[in-house]
């Protein structure tokens, strides 16, 4: 049975794992304390916030299927908030989610879905692989020196940057990772100890440095305390990635305030959260990346144009191809 190495637990190398758990000895290595990725959940008794991903659409048949248990299972359900698009802090469309295509979210909090999914695995936590060597297989090291030895395979569903900083010069597709562009967000948690009284719990706004606002409290399964949950522009958050958190909390604060019309600084919890590679520059169509000669592969969002499902479907399709070459 081949020996595969898939550096990254969040649902891209969990979904590998999954697909290919049945055809090779798999272990992954997740750099962080906790699997899931972007797919996140943050915990601030008695708030807890989904801070990166805020809901998936199921568009393709594979995915589609994918997710049934996990519904039947309760671990996601359908979302189905009124929502609303502002231009500035103009209100300018509203649509009720229950009439539209379904929206999923993990339940009770995002991470949920990746959690269920590592529950078989063999998963290395806060190990983050920083040399990778061949010796007739591949050797791989953390950044404390661990010696991980002899895989067949390895794959990569870290962001295109990590990946090609970890991956050699001679990999068959190192330009093509390297050439793709992330940009950073923003995620302002809010929690209060008394309800806002807004009219909708899902906002996509433009024309300002925020993108995102969701009653993130509104989710099913969430706790009762309310929360909000706002992610910043492309913009600013590019303008602003390694500047001071506390400013930046403060402008979020002040953006969060004049959109929705309440003071979010009276919030009993606030904090931010800097996601430096959370989307892709440009949405492109679908690609996998695979060297049958080094026998490294890469997958992840960033391969399928952002978002879960594209997540999912790099994997999906990275793994048919590779138990076509290992049977």
């Amino acid at each position: 049975m081949s020996k595969i190495a898939i550096i990254g637990a969040g649902l891209s190398g969990l979904t590998a794992a999954t697909l290919l758990q049945d055809y090779a000895d798999i272990t992954l290595f997740e750099k962080s304390r906790g699997v899931s990725g972007r797919m996140s959940t943050r915990r601030a008794e008695p708030y807890f916030f989904d801070h990166g991903a805020q809901y998936f659409t199921a568009r393709t048949e594979p995915f589609q299927q994918f997710i049934q248990p996990l519904i039947a299972r309760g671990v996601i359900e359908r979302w189905n908030p009124y929502y609303v698009k502002f231009a500035g802090d103009q209100m300018i469309a509203r649509k009720d989610w229950r009439n539209d295509e379904p929206r999923y979210v993990g339940v009770p909090g995002m991470n949920s879905m990746a959690k269920h999914l590592a529950k078989n695995f063999k998963i290395k936590l806060n190990t983050k692989i920083t040399v990778l060597q061949q010796h007739k297989k591949w050797q791989l090291y953390d950044e404390l020196g661990t010696h991980y030895k002899d895989f067949d395979w390895i794959i990569s569903t870290a962001p295109a940057c990590d990946t090609v900083e970890l991956f050699p010069l001679n990999f068959e597709h190192y330009a093509k990772i390297k050439a793709i562009e992330m940009h950073p967000c923003f995620s302002l948690m809010l929690g209060f100890s008394k309800v806002l009284a807004l009219d909708f719990q899902a906002a996509h706004i433009s024309n300002a440095d925020l993108s995102w606002l969701a009653v993130n409290s509104h989710k099913p399964g969430r706790a009762k305390p309310f929360t909000l949950v706002a992610f910043s522009s492309v913009e600013y958050a590019t303008k602003h990635i390694d500047g001071d958190r506390d400013k930046i909390m403060q402008h979020l604060c002040f953006a969060t305030t004049r959109i929705i019309g309440h003071d979010v600084n009276i919030a009993d919890h606030k904090a931010v959260h800097g996601w430096r590679f959370a989307n892709n520059a440009k949405r492109e169509p679908g690609s996998i990346f695979i060297d049958h000669n080094l026998q490294l592969a890469a997958c992840g969002d960033w391969c399928f144009g952002g978002r879960v499902e594209g997540a999912f479907m790099s994997a999906y399709q990275l793994a048919k191809k590779i138990k076509e070459i290992i049977l």
